[in-house]
């Protein structure tokens, strides 16, 4: 989504209050974002939050987190 929206990763953790290494966290999957964060995340990089969420639900159903 990063190369999409043509935002530097550093510009992007900046804008969600976040470090790059936490920005790298989420994005490498690692770390599940909270819902917040997620939602800052698709709207900084143009997208339609709605997508990411529904992700992020099957993520939690899958891993139990």
């Amino acid at each position: 989504m990063l190369r999409l929206a043509r935002i530097p990763p550093a510009e992007v953790a900046a804008g969600l209050g976040i470090s790059p290494r936490g920005l790298a966290r989420f994005l490498d999957g690692t770390e599940l974002p909270s819902r917040l964060l997620l939602e800052r995340f698709a709207r900084t990089c143009g997208a339609d939050p709605t997508v990411l969420l529904l992700v992020r639900e099957d993520q939690r159903r899958r891993t139990g987190v």
